[in-house]
């Protein structure tokens, strides 16, 4: 046991030193910018959207914005639920299929799940 728990710290650092040797490149180039930002801003050109993509754009935002205001205007104004009043005469009842009461599924027994014995010796036909 004092073998083992003398070579843990030795083990740890070897890991250690293995995962630094296989996961961290040295040689990755660094992140940061290779030019600084106002020289990117002067290479590139400005150039104004299309005027298509400007009227689509548009149209989306007008359909966004109406449907938002639609969806507002149906939270705040939302109708009353009416009351339900009893009918006078039924219309033609439909047969409900209802589940079984009570005393009907203490009466019900399954059927007996047939078993059959398994073939031992014979072969199983493909």
């Amino acid at each position: 046991m004092s073998g083992e728990r003398r070579e843990q710290p030795d083990q740890e650092i070897s890991i250690k030193r293995r995962g630094h040797e296989l996961f961290i490149d040295e040689t990755a180039p660094s992140t940061g910018p290779s030019k600084p930002f106002a020289e990117f801003l002067r290479e590139t050109p400005a150039a104004p959207i299309p005027a298509g993509v400007k009227a689509g754009l548009w149209a989306i935002s007008i359909v966004a914005a109406l449907l938002f205001a639609a969806a507002l205007w149906r939270l705040v104004n939302r109708p009353a639920p009416r009351p339900s009043a009893p009918r006078s005469a039924p219309r033609k009842a439909r047969p409900r299929a209802t589940a079984p009461k009570k005393a009907d599924a203490a009466d019900h027994v399954p059927p007996p799940i047939a078993r059959f014995p398994t073939p031992t010796d014979q072969e199983i036909l493909r």
